[in-house]
């Protein structure tokens, strides 16, 4: 009885923990499992920048602030005298656009979370921002309160629905006012107010931070906000944020690290991390003049997922819809090919954790699940081997070859491999130095997704590492609520 009673008495008080305003709290809340479990998401750019489709979504700032001759040019030959970037709002109508077509095009792509940018640094709002009068997608171009679409259509899936929000404007008077004077006009009247704003009324589960440049956390309440959405916003439980809040912050603080675009760490990072890259690799934002060759293929988006969760890392891939609000038919197909890959090969992506290895060479990479992980912290960074209890997925980008040495493996009497998209068992045999030796015979070409790359399962290899349990970090429950308050538990449990 008291065990049962103390359970409850600790799980309530884990409920109602309240982190405090210090990065020490702040970075001690637990990432909630959904994020790591996923694996996959998808990032769309899409806003004012997407109807003048030219370099990328930076287009204003190479426009205004930099004066490029190519971007001068291109204003010139294609656009009236005088016009301004007030004008490309206008022209902004998304008129094809479909929340539901967005979403079966991610659920498709296989992806698990889904991240839209509801302001970009043109601070044009694809909502309607209350301190953002004309300069939002109700307002003006679309007419309508985009990302209360996008909310409503992927409140039918399972995937997650996050949000994007840079932080600062371009040209805002606000801000360059702040800038000039050392106050806080823009950040206390424009940044924190919509903030708290996309959080009460859309409720996403992932907060994708940017524009934090050049100004700390200070200015831009950042540490306060994170305890306000820890503590008291309605999704304080099952949130995530990334680590771009204020300058200095990225790489060190929020609830998973991105440390910069297109970041690939090639090796085991312990804390959780995130890849972001985009199919258009000149840009995020929707371009005209892109090219094939300038784009990831279906094979690059697969290796590079391969690379990402093999390190303890997601992948977040992007795409840009056109200004009508067409996700672009060579983007869209993209996605639909990864989705097939991932989808076949589920069990080596979804809940799985880095292994002991990240891989052999750049084209054979590892991710591994357990039978049984009951004693082990679901945060842990990758998981032990252990014959009897680890399965191993390797990743071969690179058909090439008709036997594979893997030399991070070894072999064992029952060690066992198949494909793992068709079950299909392979001849193994030992080599040299006892690492596994995988014949390729057998493959059966017509049954595969993808004849360019594949996936392993691996049974039964020797273990390398006894499997004991981690050591749980202290509960930040017992730091808070000492000895006397556990013998107050325990006095109060005569009463039941």
């Amino acid at each position: 009885m008291f065990s049962a009673f103390l359970s409850f008495i600790l799980f309530s008080f884990a409920k109602a923990q309240n982190y405090q305003p210090t990065w020490d709290s702040l970075d001690s809340r637990p990432l909630p499992d959904w994020y790591d479990e996923g694996k996959f998401g998808i990032f769309m750019h899409w806003g004012a920048y997407s109807s003048p489709a030219f370099r990328s979504e930076w287009l204003w700032y190479y426009w205004k602030g930099k004066n490029e001759p190519d971007v001068l040019e291109y204003i010139r030959s294609n656009y009236p005298p005088r016009t301004t970037y007030a004008d490309f709002v206008k022209m902004f109508k998304g008129e094809f656009f479909d929340a539901d077509m967005f979403r079966e095009i991610v659920e498709a792509s296989g992806a698990k979370y889904f991240v839209f940018t509801t302001k970009h640094h043109e601070g044009f709002t694809m909502w309607p921002s209350s301190v953002s009068w004309n300069w939002n997608s109700m307002n003006i171009g679309p007419k309508r309160d985009i990302v209360g679409e996008l909310q409503k259509a992927f409140s039918k899936s399972d995937v997650h629905f996050g949000l994007y929000y840079s932080l600062f404007e371009w040209y805002h008077p606000l801000f360059d006012q702040d800038l000039a004077k050392n106050t806080t006009e823009y950040r206390d009247k424009i940044s924190f107010p919509q903030l708290l704003d996309i959080v009460n009324k859309y409720q996403p589960d992932i907060l994708w931070g940017d524009g934090d440049w050049g100004l700390d956390e200070n200015y831009w309440k950042t540490k306060e906000f994170i305890t306000w959405l820890y503590n008291e916003s309605p999704v304080k439980d099952r949130v995530v944020i990334n680590d771009r809040w204020g300058d200095g912050t990225i790489g060190k603080h929020g609830g998973y690290m991105t440390y910069a675009d297109n970041y690939q760490a090639g090796e085991l990072l312990e804390r959780k991390w995130e890849n972001c890259d985009s199919v258009d690799q000149w840009s995020w934002g929707y371009r005209r003049t892109m090219n094939v060759s300038e784009l990831l293929t279906a094979h690059d988006v697969i290796a590079e997922l391969a690379r990402t969760i093999s390190c303890n890392g997601n992948f977040l891939l992007n795409v840009g819809p056109d200004s009508s609000g067409m996700i672009p038919t060579i983007f869209e197909a993209r996605l639909r090919e990864t989705g097939d890959f991932i989808k076949a090969n589920a069990e080596a992506v979804y809940g799985t954790k880095a292994w002991v290895h990240q891989n052999d060479t750049n084209n054979i990479w590892y991710t591994s699940r357990l039978r049984d992980d009951k004693n082990l912290r679901k945060n842990r960074s990758s998981n032990p081997q252990d014959e009897e209890n680890t399965i191993i997925y390797v990743w071969i980008l690179d058909l090439n070859q008709t036997v594979y040495t893997l030399e991070k493996v070894s072999i064992g009497e029952r060690t066992k491999v198949s494909i793992l998209s068709t079950e299909t068992p392979l001849d193994i045999s030992i080599g040299e130095t006892g690492q596994l030796v995988v014949s390729m015979s057998k493959i059966p070409w017509q049954s595969l997704v993808r004849t360019d790359c594949l996936v392993l399962k691996i049974e039964y290899a020797k273990g390398e590492t006894p499997q004991t349990p981690e050591t749980p970090k202290k509960s930040a429950i017992l730091e808070k609520y000492n000895l006397f308050s556990l013998l107050l538990l325990i006095s109060l449990s005569k009463c039941f």
